[in-house]
């Protein structure tokens, strides 16, 4: 089954299920580590400060953009736990409806150990990522009223 035909939160909850698996914390940021690397790269020109996701500790970067009815979502970040976070975001958020968007509580930072391995800072900076890919879905749902 793709993992597109999953709700978000059923989709979430596979990664839920892995990351609560790994029990230890470095086999969890070997896993982070892993997925980072399918999250494609934003290149250094297209990393302007409009993109720029205030509030992250680290330099973060979003890209989105409203086509055929689903929001694409693009992100990267310069420090690589963080990136294997972002990967988690973009995999449940890119190519979802901007009612599906809109509706997402995140749950994959709360349920695993993940909350406790990142400073409060980092944590409201991936919170940050997730409102403003939030914000944009509730954009288009405006525009296309």
């Amino acid at each position: 089954m793709d993992e597109k035909e999953l709700s978000i939160a059923e989709y979430e909850q596979t990664f839920i299920d892995d990351l609560n698996e790994l029990e230890d914390w470095f086999l969890q940021y070997e896993y982070l580590l892993q997925i980072s690397a399918d999250l494609p790269r934003i290149p250094s020109e297209r990393r302007k400060e409009e993109n720029r996701v205030q509030g992250c500790q680290s330099g973060v970067w979003l890209e989105m953009a409203y086509t055929d009815g689903r929001i694409r979502v693009t992100a990267d970040s310069e420090a690589l736990i963080i990136r294997g976070i972002l990967s988690i975001a973009v995999d449940l958020l890119d190519g979802r409806t901007p009612e599906e968007i809109v509706s997402y509580s995140p749950r994959y930072i709360s349920e695993t150990n993940i909350k406790k391995q990142i400073s409060t800072d980092r944590f409201n900076g991936l919170s940050s990522v997730v409102d403003t890919v939030k914000q944009f879905a509730a954009g288009a749902i405006r525009r296309e009223d």
